[in-house]
């Protein structure tokens, strides 16, 4: 999930004019952690703006369902709209190309789906089940927020918020 988040970030904010990068917004100052029980459970959703091309719109959504801290299943939907299908072609072969690294790993359910104007890019890992020895085997340990085969909240959520994700609590 770390790779997904760095590899779009850059694919998504790389592709613009200098104009439309100009326009990636300020990273939060106020952040969830500040507002929930960082140590209890809960569910988040979290939004974050992207901008590519003129003529390509992304939406970038998580959500979390977290217990004691720890985030238990990470459900990440990122979608590329646009009227270009040549546009739509590179995001989707794309897609496929990180999909393919995680092909057989349980508990990490990639479902990418096309139609006329979109490509969506729907993630779901159950943190609480699958085999993070293997997942790190994937993205590799460095700059990982996997720690002793968990992720905890407050260190996704920080790094997230580095990106200008905004999350709010989901009752």
């Amino acid at each position: 999930s770390l790779f997904i988040i760095l590899f779009l970030s850059l694919l998504i904010t790389g592709c613009g004019n200098k104009e439309e990068q100009e326009k990636v917004p300020v990273v939060n100052k106020d952040s969830i952690l500040d507002h929930i029980d960082k140590a209890g459970s809960g569910k988040l959703k979290c939004n974050r703006a992207a901008f590519a091309n003129e003529g390509i719109d992304v939406e970038l959504t998580n959500e979390i369902e977290y217990e004691n801290g720890y985030i238990m299943i990470l459900h990440s939907i990122d979608k590329v709209i646009s009227e270009d299908s040549a546009s739509l072609d590179q995001y989707e072969k794309a897609y496929r190309s990180i999909a393919k690294n995680y092909e057989g790993l349980k508990y990490y359910d990639i479902t990418i789906t096309r139609d006329s104007n979109s490509v969506t890019n729907d993630v779901v890992i159950n943190y609480g089940k699958i085999d993070t020895k293997k997942l790190l085997d994937i993205e590799g340990e460095e700059d990982n927020v996997i720690v002793d085969g968990k992720v905890a909240l407050e260190t996704w959520v920080g790094f997230a918020e580095k990106f200008g994700t905004v999350c709010e609590k989901v009752e």
